[in-house]
């Protein structure tokens, strides 16, 4: 009996020790969401490609690339000028090509079986996440480019009728739903029973995420296209405005902590890590906050205004900027460790998983930088 126990003990430990092992040398985990989970923080679990990340390979898909990637079981989503495109990361291989009426500049969300995002030919798609083949669909008098969220039986979404929408993932029945008075091209983020979600109408709305119902609102000066990100250490929501603004707000309350102001229009949604905020701006810079006090512990000006969100991962920043160039920063002091440039513009967040770092640009051009 003691004998047995000792052999089951033993290949438990050593089953342990190999998952420990897989973990330390770069165990791929999924990037399922705009920004890679619920909260929106834009920091990856996984180490990254690291200081000196190099192209380590090029998929020409011969169409402009209107979303950020996702990855999920080692394959891409994307959005295209025409459609939602799967690859396998493994072998560059197209698995399926969706085809829409309209661009998708939604990012999708994936879970174990299924695919959801928006088209500007004013549909929402619900797609078999293997096979591509639909499962449901919702049309609506309003173009989708808002990036949706999963949270349990509900994904959520906004869209250009200033819509709010909460649909059951299985069948495509609204559950519940918001109207703002103006466009909703931000993309909703949840922790507990809240959605925080942004609007052209210069709100940021936190809703019931069950019901729907406002809980508190806060009028900016201009419209909100930025995503929020939200600090559970903090209690607090991070987002931009089209005002320069970078606010920070209470969870419960709603109540403003602070303010930064920039030079330009803030379209991008700030990355979370170790206590910091990172995101950029119009007027072509990259800034680092102090997420508790709103200061400014430094900035990195590019040549290009900045749209997409920074993605974070063992301790070193990832943006891409207008000029064309990924950029490498180490997230402690702004320092640049690397940057590549790239064959065309790029307006996209990258995604993260394992040593990889992936993302698209206007010439259909899926580049994954890092090590296979």
């Amino acid at each position: 009996m003691r004998k047995t126990f000792y052999k089951v003990f033993i290949l438990l430990l050593i089953i342990a020790l190999g998952q420990c092992s897989d973990k330390h040398h770069g165990q791929k985990t999924n990037w399922p969401c705009f920004k890679g989970d619920n909260l929106r923080t834009s920091a990856a679990s996984d180490p990254g490609p690291g200081k000196a990340p190099e192209i380590a390979w090029l998929c020409n898909l011969q169409m402009k690339i209107t979303s950020s990637p996702v990855i999920y079981d080692y394959c891409l989503y994307c959005g295209a000028d025409s459609g939602l495109i799967a690859i396998n990361i493994k072998n560059d291989e197209t698995l399926w090509f969706f085809k829409t009426d309209g661009k998708v500049f939604s990012t999708p969300a994936a879970d174990r079986n299924s695919i959801f995002f928006g088209s500007w030919d004013k549909n929402f798609y619900a797609l078999d996440r293997l096979t591509g083949n639909r499962l449901w669909s919702f049309s609506d008098t309003g173009a989708f480019s808002s990036s949706p969220l999963i949270d349990g039986d509900l994904v959520y979404v906004g869209n250009y009728g200033g819509q709010v929408y909460a649909f059951n993932k299985h069948d495509g029945k609204t559950a519940w739903s918001y109207k703002a008075n103006h466009w909703v091209v931000s993309s909703p983020a949840v922790l507990g029973e809240k959605l925080f979600i942004g609007s052209s109408d210069s709100y940021l709305y936190c809703l019931n995420k069950n019901t729907g119902e406002l809980i508190w609102k806060y009028k900016t000066a201009k419209d909100i296209a930025s995503t929020p990100a939200i600090s559970v250490v903090d209690s607090a929501v991070f987002i931009g405005s089209h005002d320069g603004i970078m606010y920070c707000f209470d969870i419960c309350s709603g109540a403003e902590i602070w303010r930064f102001e920039t030079n330009n229009m803030i379209f991008a949604s700030p990355a979370i890590y170790n206590d910091r905020i990172f995101f950029g701006s119009l007027d072509s810079t990259l800034y680092c906050l102090d997420s508790k006090s709103g200061q400014e512990l430094w900035r990195f000006p590019t040549y290009g205004e900045i749209y997409g969100s920074p993605v974070v991962a063992s301790d070193m920043v990832y943006f891409i900027s207008y000029d064309s160039e990924l950029y490498t920063l180490n997230a402690a002091n702004g320092a640049l460790e690397h940057n590549i440039f790239i064959h065309d513009i790029s307006y996209t967040t990258p995604a993260i998983s394992g040593r990889l770092l992936f993302f698209g640009d206007d010439s259909g051009k899926i580049y994954v930088v890092g090590k296979r």
